[in-house]
């Protein structure tokens, strides 16, 4: 039987400013889907989620899944997987963080269709 996609590590993080955060400790997290192991080293500066500001889209999405968006935020400055995978794989880490459906599936959707710009290949 295949392990569930889970955390290994608790997110810690000690706030720099209004708007970043850094994280005390390494946070890891692993991918059924992929059979893949994310670690994010102690160290890394983060945002959380870049959620728009527009109001509607801030109080439905900010704040939430910030475990999720350290490691999708990861794999994206890094760009040592394919797009695609780096968001499925948000996918999964929202679902362990417990966000329910009705948000993380619009959270998906709206990186698949948006965050084109902000990926970076490896390389």
């Amino acid at each position: 039987m295949k392990p569930s996609a889970q955390f290994h590590t608790k997110l810690s993080v000690e706030q720099l400013d209004a708007v970043r955060w850094q994280l005390v400790a390494l946070l890891a997290f692993y991918s059924a889907k992929y059979d893949s192991m994310t670690i994010v080293p102690a160290g890394t500066v983060t945002d959380f989620a870049s959620v728009p500001r527009i109001p509607l889209a801030f109080w439905l999405f900010a704040g939430i899944g910030q475990a999720a968006a350290v490691i999708h935020d990861w794999l994206y400055g890094c760009g040592t997987v394919p797009r695609k995978v780096a968001d499925d794989i948000f996918l999964e880490a929202m679902e362990a963080c417990g966000v329910p459906t009705w948000r993380r599936i619009p959270m998906y959707w709206a990186v698949r269709a948006f965050g084109a710009g902000r990926y970076s290949k490896a390389g």
